[in-house]
């Protein structure tokens, strides 16, 4: 789980990842999610602030556990597959809920769902593709990066 993955698997990780970054870039500005904007003066605090969280303990809970019970086997359980996607993507209203209450707004927004629900499935591509959890890691730590330096994201980081 914790192995860094080979050459080819990183290329594949880059190129699912420039789509991602395509779409839901496209999605968020033809929707009013995201807006341009220009880079945070505290941008290095927020950068590394969302490489522990989100990116690292939101995979690490949501991926984590998936990759542990694909273990061996050549492909996951779907309905493990099932259960990560959707317990990731009810987690965000969770959090906002319980935790981060001032991001309730976003967090509950169709639009931002749906993003997180197409990052978790790339996430969880990433993770059986690869076996390994540093993709995922990297992958939605540096989406959420994209979005706090040119997308007008919120100061939740």
């Amino acid at each position: 789980m914790f192995h860094w993955p080979g050459t080819e698997k990183w290329r594949n990780t880059l190129l699912i990842s420039l789509a991602f970054a395509a779409v839901t870039t496209l999605f968020g500005l033809s929707t009013g999610l995201y807006a341009l904007a220009p880079v945070p003066d505290d941008m290095p605090r927020r950068v590394a602030v969302a490489f522990i969280a989100p990116g690292l303990l939101e995979e690490l809970a949501f991926r984590g556990p998936l990759l542990w019970l694909a273990g061996k086997r050549k492909h996951a359980p779907l309905w493990a597959i099932i259960i990560s996607l959707s317990a990731f993507v009810a987690w965000h209203p969770v959090n906002a809920t319980v935790y981060l209450k001032e991001a309730q707004m976003l967090f509950f927004d169709w639009r931002f769902l749906t993003v997180a629900a197409g990052l978790g499935a790339v996430a969880t591509w990433l993770a059986l593709h690869t076996r390994s959890i540093w993709p995922p890691i990297l992958f939605h730590w540096l989406a959420v990066c994209g979005w706090i330096a040119f997308l007008g994201a919120p100061d939740f980081f």
